[in-house]
């Protein structure tokens, strides 16, 4: 039980602090596979642990995604509520038509190409390359002017401009909060304003995601043998997305995505190596 622990919460570390930096959670958790000694325990774990697992560390994501933006989210939703019974169609009202907005791409590029997105999450080639691609668009990302646009005061067509970039991160090895914030900057608003659309408008991503797959999870025998380490990675990964989230956001404010792409290009490019030198 103790080395199930130890290995669940390494995953949860690896999760939290790479669902909201721009490296790609999944692009990472897929290269983890690859590697021999946890190729061993992956293949060796039920697909139905696999997925409680999957399911429950996207949880943990989630709730540090509310509590970190707890007072914005609340007066978003206070601000709706007053608006919609004033029938004043004010900011509050804008911003949240614009996270619907922004989440219609993903939705449907996820339901019509998700098999697709399992098959490409099974190559470690197609992933190192994508997070070269990721950190090139960080990189170029980086080198556009600051502009300070609130996100109430997008266009509407900008906010889906942003959603395809979120539907576009449904690759691994593509961020997703990576993606939304470079098309954040593209679509003129300021660093923080850019990350704060990134990661509320991945709340009813994340939220859909996780009920689409909670539906598998009826039919899992052996749950109980996990529930224990589970819960525990759980709190590790909430920890360490709230620790991501809050230097992720200082990052920004410096513009300094740059970073993290020089980070995925190497991640990517000494990965093809190590496959080329295996002959995957």
């Amino acid at each position: 039980m103790a080395y199930v622990i130890v290995m669940f919460c390494v995953l949860g570390i690896i999760q939290g602090i790479t669902e909201f930096f721009p490296v790609s959670s999944s692009g990472h958790l897929s290269l983890l596979e690859s590697i021999p000694y946890f190729n061993s325990i992956f293949s060796g774990m039920d697909e139905g642990i696999k997925l409680f697992f999957n399911v429950a560390l996207h949880l943990a994501s989630l709730c540090a995604i509310i509590i970190f933006y707890y007072h914005d989210i609340v007066a978003l939703i206070n601000g709706t509520i007053n608006e919609l019974y004033k029938k004043n169609w004010g900011p509050n009202c804008r911003f949240v038509v614009h996270v619907i907005i922004a989440s219609i791409p993903a939705a449907i590029i996820g339901i019509l190409f998700n098999d697709y997105v399992e098959a490409a999450i099974a190559s470690p080639a197609i992933v190192s390359i994508l997070l070269v691609a990721n950190g090139i668009m960080l990189i170029k990302a980086n080198t556009l002017t600051k502009k300070n646009r609130k996100c109430e005061e997008m266009h509407y067509w900008q906010a889906f401009f942003i959603g395809l970039f979120q539907a576009v991160a449904i690759l691994p090895g593509i961020s997703r909060s990576g993606s939304t914030i470079a098309g954040g900057l593209m679509a003129g608003l300021q660093p923080e304003e850019a990350g704060k659309f990134s990661f509320l408008m991945a709340i009813p991503v994340i939220a859909g995601a996780g009920l689409l797959e909670s539906r598998k999870l009826f039919a899992i025998d052996g749950i109980h043998q996990i529930v224990v380490p589970t819960i525990i990675a759980m709190v590790v990964t909430f920890i360490a997305a709230l620790l991501s989230l809050k230097l992720l956001i200082v990052m920004l404010k410096m513009l300094h995505l740059n970073y993290f792409g020089y980070y995925t290009i190497g991640i990517g490019l000494v990965s093809l190596c190590i496959l080329y030198g295996y002959g995957v």
